[in-house]
């Protein structure tokens, strides 16, 4: 098995009237036999969370070479973006879920 990153766009199948957030993006990975089974893990888990995909920009297998990110606004220099991505990976490898990354919430109502 190998470890699938993905960008997924979702929508909240209840409408979040807390915090007014209708839906958002979010990295995530997961350890799966192919790509259909990585979508089908993590459709399972939005699911759990009350969110559907609305976007799949993409799902690949995650190349562990990657050398380094580019900086980034949440983590700062390329070497805290590069050590926060090489974490989420370890941590999939290790898991039967899906790891995702921060939810970035970014449509209100």
């Amino acid at each position: 098995m190998k470890v699938y990153w993905s960008n997924i766009e979702y929508r909240y199948i209840t409408v979040d009237v807390v915090n007014k957030c209708v839906g958002g993006m979010v990295y995530v990975f997961v350890k799966a036999k192919d790509a259909i089974a990585a979508i089908d893990k993590i459709r399972n888990a939005l699911l759990f969370q009350d969110k559907i995909i609305l976007k799949c920009e993409f799902v690949n297998p995650y190349n562990v070479k990657t050398e380094i990110w580019a900086e980034s606004k949440e983590f700062g220099s390329a070497e805290k973006t590069t050590e926060h991505y090489k974490e989420l990976y370890q941590t999939a490898r290790q898991s039967k879920e899906p790891v995702f990354d921060y939810f970035f919430e970014y449509e209100k109502l």
